[in-house]
């Protein structure tokens, strides 16, 4: 499901909701990186992460302590990021995890296929000093 409610009971209300109308064999994720821990502690089963491509170790980190009820730990986790999920607010998902990619020689400088376009120099400098704020290397 695309993001859940920001707040965690009426997200619990959401996910619980989902769970009557949908089998059991469904899984039930999240979508949208900053509502992550919101759909997790809420009782969705994955998260289907834009950042965990480029850095699995923080999006492991929060999904593990969400899954195993660590709902604080995961809240924190997923604070740690928060300059991330202001980026991705200003830029887009795809556009910043592409330019972290890029920064971090993983992929070329221009890497989204057209017609899609980059961020510019500012926006690249931006998401540069944020991964380098968090200590995030691929």
């Amino acid at each position: 499901m695309p993001g859940v409610p920001a707040d965690p009971a009426a997200a619990q209300t959401r996910v619980h909701h989902l769970r009557q109308l949908l089998p059991d064999t469904v899984t039930v994720g999240v979508s949208g990186d900053a509502l992550a821990v919101t759909g997790l502690n809420a009782g969705c089963d994955a998260w289907h992460s834009v950042l965990a491509g480029t850095f699995p170790s923080p999006a492991l980190a929060l999904t593990r302590a969400a899954r195993s009820g660590d709902s604080a730990r995961a809240r924190a986790e997923s604070e740690r990021l928060q300059p991330l999920w202001d980026l991705f607010a200003r830029h887009g998902s795809l556009r910043v995890v592409a330019a972290a990619a890029a920064h971090l020689a993983l992929t070329p400088p221009h890497n989204l296929p057209l017609p899609l376009r980059g961020l510019g120099a500012d926006g690249r400098a931006e998401v540069a000093a944020v991964l380098e704020r968090l200590g995030l290397s691929a």
